[in-house]
């Protein structure tokens, strides 16, 4: 009984602590941890060509116009298989900080800065471009669209719910870099 009381009183002292250590998240931002883990858990999927995976973290309004889970897998391992014909192979993916979530509609939505270095035939090949993460359920599940070098109105064409506020900055030229 003993026992009892002292493990109650340090359980107490333990939730006090801890609740001292909290700090306030800043709105907009809530939701950055659920929106790295689910994005590099896309981009593990694409660096091994688990083309199913990938799938459960593309934006279900793209998936649909490419004629569902079968065609888009299709689709990606053909091109995969292009490529790396082509000398083309992903060698990694660089994901950077998440902006500041907004509500559009029943959506959240961010965006994230991505690098992709690639293989190419001669050299090595640096991409920079936009992922657009978007979540219909409150941020407790999220999925992904590269915007291709796409400004946020070209984007908008495509899937007119997106927000004015997301910020989709300039498309870079891809750099080279020649093999040694």
């Amino acid at each position: 009984m003993k026992n009892r009381g002292i493990l109650i009183l340090f359980t107490f002292i333990l939730a006090a602590c801890n609740s001292n250590q909290t700090k306030p998240v800043e709105p907009g931002m809530e939701y950055v941890e659920a929106i790295k883990a689910q994005s590099e858990l896309m981009k593990q999927a694409l660096l091994k060509s688990d083309f199913k995976a990938f799938i459960k973290f593309s934006y279900p309004k793209v998936v649909e116009m490419m004629g569902g889970d079968a065609k888009m897998i299709e689709a990606l391992e053909t091109s995969s298989k292009d490529m790396a014909a082509g000398g083309t192979v992903f060698n990694n993916v660089t994901l950077g900080e998440p902006s500041k979530t907004v509500k559009s509609g029943t959506e959240l939505q961010c965006t994230i800065p991505q690098t992709i270095d690639m293989s190419v035939t001669g050299g090595k090949l640096t991409v920079k471009s936009t992922l657009i993460a978007i979540s219909g359920d409150e941020g407790k599940t999220w999925s992904f669209l590269d915007t291709s070098g796409k400004d946020l109105r070209a984007m908008q064409f495509i899937l007119p719910n997106l927000s004015a506020e997301l910020v989709i900055p300039a498309a870079e030229e891809p750099v080279f870099t020649a093999a040694k």
